[in-house]
């Protein structure tokens, strides 16, 4: 027998094979529509989003139980030396420099105003015939306006504009500094409450569905009946603790058994949240985000795409060649070819040809219906290319070393739970490694995904080159040539 390798006598082997597969309309369907089919609907549940997430909410918030120009009218009220005359606009000043030495105007906005750390000013109009008596009610009007702001809010932000007058000539300067004093306040206070505005954001959020509650018990109580996947609860008082710089009560509850809609929810709460303090205080803070890899708006299909390719790969150039090349072992079609001239290495990279071709084609089917739900892999499929081939053989010539020890086609059928499925949760794909306990830490690393996982990740989101994944791309070679030689081996053994 001529032991010599006729490329001749492989394209024969290849040949032959595509056309039984051709003629296979079964075969060829699994082929071809099967790649598709799993492809689309692993795109479509990875591009979802989740929404309109069952939220119960229960907001008693209550608004600011005084304004700022009601205190400051309240501690001048409490001063002995000031009598108070409540007074409008319009005739405030009608008395001023007779019965009335001082006009005090509180603005519509003083107290928003300091809310929102704005810097507001209340006009003072004294009329006296004192430079001394002129500076005291100053002075009391300046420390009962600082005390208020300090009571309600820990901290001043009020200017003071005054106006003095004085009536000539000067008498001799007396003992009594008590003054009367017309008093106009238009302060509206702080109405709103952060919890209302809150609760509006939230309804008018598509992420979550609002299912009011009327306390903190039925809002616990709506997520262990399962009616709702989170819930919050703002307690009484939470605007004016936060206002004061307190630290507000506020809770978040989650069934985190649905972890993917809890996930969802907590993060609309917490934007939410956010969004309302910044709406009604003014103080929110926006920090500069910068993308150091990947980019905004990146959806599931973008991240797992790529590793998505490789896996499918695995999976159809293990499942396919396996029961193919058993077939045709339990039909007598080997023994027959051992019967003509073709060597064992010819038959052996005949089929390993003929099937590394229907692994490519299938990988090409998945990659353009990943490619068509996520666009951006199209800059980084070339790169993915060497990978692509090399766990493909791998899968091949492995799956046809295997197939010499099973008896049939169920056999074949139970290397999927033992070398498929469990690469597609120790590989990186769907969870991250760190997730493993330590007892489990080495395990993935024995899986030829694994490495196609690293590599692709490195090559389509870190920016890497192929010389940067050489220690994946060195281990997915080994794997190939592992897959030959046992294929070989084992036909050379028979």
């Amino acid at each position: 027998m001529n032991k010599r390798v006729d490329s001749r006598r492989i394209n024969t082997i290849v040949r032959r094979i595509f056309k039984q597969i051709r003629r296979d309309q079964r075969t060829l369907g699994l082929m071809i529509i099967a790649p598709i089919v799993v492809t689309v609907l692993f795109a479509f549940m990875f591009t979802g989003t989740v929404s309109s997430v069952p939220t119960a909410v229960c907001v008693q918030d209550e608004p600011l139980e005084s304004s700022v120009g009601a205190t400051v009218t309240s501690l001048l009220e409490e001063n002995e030396n000031v009598t108070v005359s409540h007074k409008l606009l319009a005739n405030a000043f009608d008395e001023l420099g007779s019965s009335i030495q001082a006009v005090l105007l509180l603005p519509p906005n003083l107290t928003r105003g300091i809310v929102l750390g704005e810097n507001v000013t209340i006009t003072t109009f004294v009329n006296v015939t004192s430079e001394l008596q002129a500076n005291y009610i100053l002075a009391t009007i300046a420390n009962a306006t600082s005390e208020a702001s300090i009571e309600m809010f820990g901290r001043r932000g009020i200017q003071l504009d005054h106006n003095v007058t004085f009536d000539f000539p000067l008498p001799p300067i007396g003992t009594d500094l008590s003054f009367n004093l017309s008093l106009v306040d238009e302060d509206v206070g702080f109405p709103e409450t952060i919890g209302a505005v809150f609760e509006d954001l939230l309804s008018e959020n598509g992420n979550v569905s609002i299912i009011t509650c009327t306390n903190r018990e039925t809002v616990i109580d709506s997520l262990m009946n399962e009616v709702a996947v989170a819930g919050v609860y703002i307690s009484p008082g939470f605007t004016q603790a936060t206002l004061r710089g307190e630290e507000p009560s506020i809770e978040l509850f989650i069934n985190g058994i649905e972890s993917t809609e809890a996930a969802a929810a907590l993060a609309t709460l917490q934007e939410v949240l956010s969004e309302a303090l910044t709406q009604s205080l003014g103080r929110g803070t926006e920090a500069d985000l910068t993308y150091i890899y990947g980019e905004a708006g990146m959806s599931m299909i973008d991240l797992v795409g790529p590793s998505m390719i490789g896996f499918l790969s695995v999976f159809f150039s293990f499942l396919i060649p396996g029961i193919f090349f058993l077939r045709e072992r339990q039909q007598g079609t080997l023994e027959r070819m051992h019967a003509s001239p073709l060597t064992d290495i010819e038959i052996v990279f005949g089929y390993v040809i003929a099937f590394i071709g229907v692994s490519l084609i299938q990988t090409a089917l998945v990659s353009f219906v990943i490619l068509y739900f996520s666009p951006r892999l199209f800059s980084s499929i070339l790169l993915m290319l060497p990978l692509v081939l090399l766990l493909a053989t791998g899968s091949v010539t492995l799956a046809i070393a295997v197939s010499y020890r099973m008896k049939n086609e169920l056999q074949v059928m139970q290397m999927i739970p033992l070398f498929i499925i469990p690469q597609m949760f120790l590989s990186g794909l769907l969870f991250p490694l760190s997730m493993l306990p330590p007892y489990l830490a080495a395990l993935p690393y024995i899986f030829p995904l694994t490495y196609f996982v690293m590599a692709v990740k490195a090559l389509v989101f870190f920016q890497a080159t192929l010389l940067d994944v050489s220690i994946p791309m060195v281990v997915l070679s080994i794997y190939c040539l592992l897959g030959i030689v046992l294929s070989v081996a084992k036909r050379i053994e028979r």
